[in-house]
């Protein structure tokens, strides 16, 4: 999807008919106001008689004003919730495109940033209805002074026009303290997810005080930028109401001496304050909702940026090479310009039990995320059974090759679904994996829906290994990587690890990313990565290193 959904405007039906309720709730409420004069001329005439049909009048007036009010509401409530619904699902599917690794900032910083920004969007929406509203009542408002009094009432603009340009300086000042905002406090949601996701080496090394310490400052420095940002949205009433008495009192001025000449009936004079003097509300409410249209601009802003951020896109212009299984034809790759791999040329097994060696930064890390497709060669290219890495279809590459990282990364949630992860497969496959590493005594113990907890908790190392391994191999892959898959665990889980990896060694190519001997001695191939190349190593020299 290229083109991001509609943000600060649905177009849905709901939103229409909300605008349309917001425009006749403004012309509804001038209508009120302007029974005013009828009123109280009634009253100075002594005569009650057409009271109760005056009054009946302005009930019914009222009355659809206020139904025209909560259909406007309700309506930019359900449009604001869809909106923001449909936009954390696109943008979730958008960046889960990106290669991992290389998402624009941490996943706590981001998740703050989408939420916060989304409020803002959403307040958006709660205010247009109130926007509208007040500029249809405004308007309403200014024609009915101008057929009272024109002179008056351009010189009410007059007055006014310093209020508008004052308005919207700070609306312009508002939104660039809002985009520096919302940047601090996702700073503030990157720092909060650290701290609890490492809360174990937190408390192992006493490090709470330096955690709080690093926090604090992120923390003030998102604290100044809201309190910036609080005061210029304080700043915009108390203008608009200040400048809207000043035009009050002139008109009450003018207008005193007009009755006084007799120009002005007192009802006339009653109904032209009245409509002046409630020029104040909308003024100040228009003034607050031009600061939220800003807020949320700025939040658009940085939701579009998040949208258009390149994502992994297919491409065939490689030509296919002949033979069967994995295969690196001059494989380059650098980090700006710092090289990593230098035109490696390999041809995989089609099965065997392949054990990646080398220093630590020698680059196999980097060879694994190659082989995943999470980054593109700067030179050459990966084929598979002939075909270019990059002509194949994303869920093509998936199906096929299959990975198991070192963290296992598992979810909460039931271990069914951290098996399936939303794939269709049946029950007898996945009791037949499960049997496969090892874990079916487990799971008739426990049950398929038994609930995980954050990162697998609830099982032991060795068993959440396995259980990634179980993931991997659902999808019955022709390549199953697994990087470094027994650094966290003890003897006898490396041993059962290692032996159901040996067994699927003999159905498809598994390639493991290792430094413990364990896995080079039981590995039917093992290469050295060094200085950008990849050497073939023998076992009774590997079982060495």
């Amino acid at each position: 999807m290229t083109t991001p959904p509609p943000l600060l405007f649905l177009r849905s039906p709901l939103t229409f008919i909300a605008l349309a309720a917001a425009l006749s709730g403004g012309v509804l409420r001038v209508l009120t106001v302007l029974y005013l004069a009828p009123i109280f001329n009634v009253i100075s005439e002594k005569d009650l008689s057409a009271l109760p049909g005056v009054l009946l009048g302005a009930g019914l007036v009222a009355g659809l004003g206020a139904v025209a009010l909560f259909v406007q509401d309700v309506c930019l409530g359900r449009v604001a919730a869809r909106v923001s619904g449909l936009w954390r699902e696109r943008l979730l599917s958008r960046l889960l495109e990106r290669s991992p690794g290389n998402l624009p900032g941490s996943s706590g910083g981001l998740t703050s940033r989408i939420l916060t920004d989304l409020k803002d969007v959403e307040h958006y929406y709660t205010i247009l209805g109130t926007l509208l509203a007040e500029s249809s009542f405004l308007l309403c408002v200014l024609i009915a002074l101008f057929r009272t009094s024109t002179l008056t009432t351009l010189l009410l603009f007059v007055t006014v026009l310093p209020l508008v340009f004052l308005l919207y300086w700070l609306g312009r000042r508002l939104k660039g303290v809002t985009l520096r905002s919302q940047a601090k406090l996702e700073q503030v949601g990157s720092q909060l997810q650290e701290g609890f996701k490492h809360h174990g080496v937190i408390r192992a090394f006493a490090a709470g005080a330096f955690l709080l310490s690093r926090f604090r400052n992120f923390n003030k420095a998102s604290e100044r930028q809201q309190v910036r940002r609080s005061f210029i949205v304080s700043l915009q009433a108390p203008v608009a109401q200040i400048l809207t008495f000043g035009a009050v009192a002139l008109l009450l001025g003018l207008m005193a001496r007009r009755v006084a000449d007799g120009a002005l009936t007192p009802g006339q004079l009653v109904s032209y304050v009245t409509l002046v003097a409630l020029l104040s509300a909308p003024t100040q409410l228009l003034s607050k909702s031009y600061a939220s249209v800003q807020q949320a601009k700025a939040a658009r802003e940085r939701l579009l940026e998040l949208w258009h951020l390149p994502v992994v896109t297919s491409s065939s212009e490689t030509k296919p090479v002949t033979g069967p299984g994995l295969r690196l034809e001059n494989v380059s790759f650098a980090y700006d310009a710092q090289a990593v791999l230098r035109s490696i040329s390999f041809a995989f097994p089609k099965h065997g039990l392949v054990a990646l060696v080398g220093e630590s930064g020698a680059g196999k890390s980097t060879l694994v995320a190659l082989l995943l497709r999470f980054l593109r060669p700067t030179g050459g290219e990966v084929y598979l059974d002939g075909e270019p890495y990059a002509s194949l279809k994303e869920e093509t590459l998936r199906q096929r090759v299959a990975y198991v990282p070192q963290s296992t990364d598992l979810l909460s949630g039931t271990v069914r679904d951290n098996l399936l992860l939303g794939r269709a497969i049946s029950e007898e496959k996945i009791l037949w994996v499960l049997k496969a590493v090892r874990l079916e005594s487990l799971i008739q113990s426990l049950g398929l829906e038994y609930e995980l907890r954050e990162d697998g908790m609830g099982l032991s190392g060795g068993q959440r290994q396995r259980l990634a391994v179980a993931r991997a191999l659902l999808s019955e892959p022709d390549v199953l990587l697994l990087d470094e898959p027994s650094a966290n665990l003890d003897e006898d889980s490396e041993r059962v690890l290692l032996e159901t990896l040996t067994l699927q060694a003999k159905e498809r190519l598994v390639i493991v990313v290792a430094h413990r001997p364990g896995v080079t001695e039981a590995a039917t191939l093992v290469l050295r990565l060094e200085n950008g190349q990849l050497q073939e190593i023998r076992k009774s020299v590997a079982s060495n290193q």
